[in-house]
């Protein structure tokens, strides 16, 4: 009689250990164990992220300034304007949550505030001026990031990530980086655009960047290298990814596919413009707004290939990969 009273005592008890466990992994786990409560109330802590948010902006006034003086001056880094909008309306849809949340994680907040600080500090050690604003951006962006999680904790934070790193589309490239990418792209445009005049059967004689035809000259300088439309395709498919696709496999690919497409519709606006320079008037290379404003047809047209390219994931992921996870989930 003891040991039948002994196990209904202890049975309910083992079982609801895994129960317990399980309602931990769905709450968020040993994530939210590096939150807090918070110690005052919600209006309290949502006055508070907006004061320190308005001070990091206060802080860093003079980098963003030279940071929208920037966009102004290399058209390659005019999507940095929309990159706020961008990140405020992903962290929008999420609001509800976000403003209701009853944690914060004032530690963890604090650390990436301190590396914002520091960063802002050694900028200075940067060797090149387009660097040192580099690195003073990340430390601004960072700075938020630790605002967002001292405040809303490491819960929040992990739902409103995507929204949190959108906001890296805002630094700059370092000077290495952005070498190195307009070289490759200029390369491989360039070995595009030569297979374009082949497959067009087009007569070209070719030095390096340079192709001669009958009767004009194009030399593919890196200012055609079109970073500035791979940066924004790269951009929109991040974007596209998050909303329409789930898998990361599939995100991943569609990512993947910006390259390709970035390549190949420059080496298409590079025969466009060789041809009409070559066969009607040279000025549509020298002085034209075609040339000038040309690519934005074609990078509307890469978009629109894009986000085919998107839909036609989702299905895949519609059809085959979610229910196959959700078989298996099931079994």
């Amino acid at each position: 009689m003891q040991i039948s009273d002994h196990m209904s005592t202890t049975a309910p008890l083992e079982a609801k250990a895994p129960a317990g466990r399980r309602a931990d992994r769905l709450r968020g786990g040993p994530t939210l164990a590096l939150s807090q409560p918070l110690p005052f109330s919600i209006q309290t802590r949502n006055g508070l992220s907006l004061l320190l948010l308005l001070t990091a902006i206060a802080w860093f006034w003079q980098p963003l300034v030279s940071l929208f003086s920037l966009t102004q001056q290399q058209e390659q880094y005019s999507h940095i304007l929309l990159i706020p909008g961008l990140s405020l309306y992903v962290l929008y849809l999420d609001r509800k949550a976000t403003f209701a949340s009853r944690e914060w994680s004032p530690w963890l907040g604090s650390l990436l505030i301190g590396l914002g600080a520091w960063g802002y500090w050694s900028a200075d050690a940067a060797i090149f001026a387009p660097d040192q604003l580099s690195m003073t951006v990340l430390a601004f962006v960072m700075m938020c990031w630790g605002i967002v999680l001292s405040c809303f904790g490491v819960g929040i934070c992990r739902r409103v990530s995507f929204g949190l790193l959108c906001l890296l589309f805002m630094v700059p490239l370092p000077s290495f980086l952005l070498e190195a990418i307009v070289g490759f792209l200029q390369r491989s445009s360039t070995e595009a655009t030569a297979a374009l005049f082949s497959l067009l059967g087009i007569p070209v004689f070719r030095q390096g960047f340079v192709f001669s035809l009958s009767n004009f000259t194009i030399h593919v300088a890196e200012e055609c290298s079109g970073i500035r439309s791979a940066l924004s395709l790269l951009i929109t498919s991040v974007v596209a990814g998050h909303f329409l696709l789930r898998s990361i496999g599939t995100k991943l690919g569609l990512i993947a596919v910006v390259i390709p497409l970035a390549i190949v519709k420059n080496a298409f606006r590079i025969v466009g413009l060789a041809l009409l320079a070559n066969y009607v008037d040279p000025t549509f290379i020298t002085n034209s707004l075609l040339h000038r404003s040309g690519g934005i047809p074609l990078f509307v047209l890469s978009v629109v290939v894009l986000l085919s390219i998107a839909w036609l994931l989702r299905r895949l992921e519609t059809r085959w990969i979610h229910p196959q996870l959700d078989d298996r989930t099931g079994s």
